[in-house]
């Protein structure tokens, strides 16, 4: 009998291995047999691989469990080279949290794989509000953004809203605020404590409140019993960072 019939398979590789030699460009053909099957990832159709292999990119051939959240069968999902989500682009709604997101949604998820933030393809309803749609493409700034809880946590507002007696806004008229608030940044989005109470907000209009006038466009910060908070420090984001969860 030859030495190949005598061998376990396993053995038989080790020895044919050490014959040719373990130098990188046998290590690199060797990482693909090393990562998670395809299988794994219910793709429709062939995927978009990285170039270890790992899955990409792919459209979602049947509901697929990931932590906490079932993403829908249909959705494109995006995944890190480490096997991470880092994108979900939703073909229907999804809870999160216990709170509903729309279809066309992009959830965008951190290095761990939570959610972090996210767009809305159209405006939608949630919580009450009425939220600002973001657009078809991510340009680096932040979504909208939940609490462990679901609640709301920051939102840019479609429109005028007022909330907990405050006329907030995410944006002016452009030729009258309208710039000023782009310089805000995400200091002009509406953002709440995780009972729902606002937290900071820019005004959409003058107003007297609590007593003391202020004009559209000013930034308030509030404390949790509703009161004004003149020194509170005004939350924004400025990159994945810094963010804190505060």
């Amino acid at each position: 009998m030859t030495l190949p019939s005598l061998l376990p398979g396993c053995c038989f590789a080790a020895l044919l291995a050490g014959a040719l030699g373990s130098g990188p460009a046998l290590a690199a053909r060797a990482v693909p047999a090393l990562l998670p099957p395809a299988a794994e990832v219910p793709c429709a159709g062939s995927p978009k691989r990285h170039d270890s292999g790992q899955v990409e990119q792919c459209t979602l051939a049947r509901d697929y469990r990931s932590g906490d959240l079932t993403l829908p069968a249909g959705s494109l999902v995006t995944f890190t080279r480490t096997g991470v989500i880092s994108e979900v682009f939703l073909a229907a709604p999804v809870v999160v949290s216990g709170q509903t997101l729309p279809p066309k949604a992009t959830l965008f998820f951190d290095a761990a794989g939570r959610m972090r933030h996210f767009w809305l393809r159209e405006e939608s309803l949630i919580q009450g509000y009425r939220l600002r749609a973001m657009g078809k493409g991510y340009t680096g700034y932040l979504g909208h953004m939940l609490h462990a809880n679901g609640k709301l946590r920051a939102a840019w507002l479609a429109g005028e809203e007022v909330i907990d007696g405050i006329p907030c806004a995410s944006k002016l008229r452009l030729l009258r605020g309208g710039w000023h608030a782009i310089r805000l940044g995400a200091r002009a989005m509406a953002w709440f404590y995780e009972d729902g109470r606002l937290r900071q907000a820019m005004l959409a209009r003058d107003t007297i409140i609590q007593g003391q006038a202020f004009r559209k466009g000013e930034v308030l910060s509030l404390r949790r019993d509703g009161t004004l908070d003149p020194t509170a420090q005004k939350l924004d984001w400025n990159g994945w960072g810094t963010f804190r969860d505060d």
